[in-house]
């Protein structure tokens, strides 16, 4: 990993500013001075020559974020065997010995979606073409399809039906990564360049096991190349506590303490979200999908991490575990964001703004779930990716990839909330969908967390704390 030196003074000549993402009023071409990683001043420009680098005249803007990732598990999925989530039970396991025919005795992949499949996956099924491992993680990250040997690796030997479902499948995913750490560590290393070669300054990680703890080593080792916040989950909250951190605490150069992260419920894609109607093709037991916690426990963990100086990230995707977190938010008094935000029921939406809670969205999702919300959801089109309606209902919006789910870059979040959401009626202004994707402004005084392009998704130049960690 490079070493990202920071330089006493820079200055980016002839750029144009993206309006409304600073305080000032720009037009013409300017000049913009860097000192000690913070902007100090911004003027017209006095033409080539005396800069240390000329934008001729591209956009300049802050640094973008992405608010919901699962770093070090999309950097791992990037040396992993993909498979298309289009694709059926019989596909996918034709594409698996396929696979085991040419490559190593082993097989970790990941991408499946089996929610409008007849029937679960189940072990028997792998082990009908195969007696070496093969762990098959869903593309929302909520199921894990093992045969008998993997099952073992995964920590769950003897599991009745091979097709591991939220708790078990995080734990097994967390299993599987700690025997490839040198892997892993590698991947985060190349995952980071290739942010910031997409305009990303910063990330919210949500890793299993604990972000926080890792992070700390990375950074003992080497500069880190982009602002992180790392999540705790509710299993290591006694040891975040222990260290008597809060989130916004620094831990190092570039980390800081995150959120306690919480599931509430699990995800469309696995039919486990929990919502207010019943799925037309459930999984056995789950009629409405799957509340991970009681409206009781969420409180308590809520509590918890008000008492210690933390804000909560609750994944809720289902218009029900959404209500029922909305409910606990405001009686714990707890503030922080709402993961997801896929299904929201209307008289929800106003709670976000009067709670002063962060809808942390993924635009990206809507992508893919064209054609799989009528089937999986039917009866909720109307209340689906509220992005406007939670916008013009005065919350405010965060977007993010959760990687892996869906690439680590943040144009094609962008791309997705302005140009291609899931209802037509719920686009967003370029503005808005840029301003959910920054956390500075374009001003004097504020961190030198820049982004110089040359349209869309065409990055020249991306500058953190005045650091240069990507030059085209």
């Amino acid at each position: 990993m490079a070493e990202f030196r920071l330089v006493e003074s820079f200055r980016i000549t002839r750029v144009r500013p993206i309006p409304g993402l600073g305080t000032g009023r720009y037009s013409e071409p300017l000049d913009v001075t860097v000192t000690n990683g913070t902007i100090t001043a911004i003027e017209p420009t006095r033409g080539v020559g005396d800069g240390d680098f000329d934008a001729d005249g591209a956009n300049l803007m802050p640094g973008l974020w992405d608010n919901h990732t699962h770093f070090s598990l999309a950097a791992l999925i990037s040396q992993c065997t993909r498979f298309s989530h289009k694709a059926t039970k019989s596909e996918i396991l034709a594409a698996v010995e396929d696979h085991l025919r040419h490559r190593p005795p082993r097989l970790v992949g990941y991408g499946f979606r089996s929610a409008t499949w007849p029937t679960p996956p189940t072990a028997a099924d792998l082990d009908a073409i195969t007696t070496v491992p093969v762990a098959l993680m869903s593309r929302d990250l909520h199921s894990l399809w093992c045969n008998t040997p993997a099952l073992e690796q995964a920590g769950a030997a003897g599991h009745p039906t091979g097709f591991l479902v939220e708790e078990e499948a995080f734990a097994g995913i967390r299993r599987i990564m700690s025997r490839y750490l040198d892997l892993v560590e590698h991947a985060v290393q190349a995952a980071e360049l290739e942010a910031a070669s997409r305009g990303l300054v910063g990330i919210v990680d949500f890793s299993s096991g604990w972000a926080v703890e890792a992070w700390q080593q990375r950074a003992a080792s080497r500069s880190i190349g982009l602002r992180v916040e790392a999540a705790t989950y509710p299993e290591r909250l006694d040891d975040l506590i222990a260290m008597g951190a809060g989130t916004g605490d620094e831990l190092a150069e570039n980390l800081r303490v995150g959120p306690l992260k919480i599931i509430a419920d699990g995800s469309m894609g696995s039919r486990t979200a929990h919502c207010i109607a019943p799925y037309p093709n459930p999984l056995p037991g789950y009629p409405n999908g799957k509340p991970n916690h009681t409206r009781s426990e969420l409180l308590a963990l809520l509590g918890r991490a008000r008492e210690a100086r933390l804000q909560a990230a609750v994944h809720a995707i289902g218009d029900a575990a959404c209500h029922d977190v909305l409910d606990a938010f405001e009686i714990s008094g707890t503030r922080g964001s709402v993961e997801h935000v896929q299904c929201v029921a209307p008289a929800d939406l106003p709670r976000f703004a009067r709670l002063k809670l962060v809808a942390s969205i993924q635009p990206a999702h809507q992508l893919e779930d064209i054609g799989v919300v009528e089937r999986v959801w039917p009866g909720a089109k109307d209340r689906t990716y509220p992005m406007l309606d939670l916008l013009r209902a005065g919350a405010r919006l965060a977007f993010g990839s959760d990687a892996p789910v869906a690439s680590l870059d943040p144009w094609k979040a962008i791309e997705a909330a302005c140009h291609r959401p899931y209802r037509a009626d719920q686009a967003l202004a370029p503005l808005a969908a840029l301003r959910a994707s920054t956390r500075t402004t374009l001003s004097v005084g504020q961190p030198a967390d820049l982004v110089l392009t040359a349209g869309p998704g065409k990055v020249l130049l991306t500058m953190l704390g005045g650091r240069i960690t990507f030059s085209r």
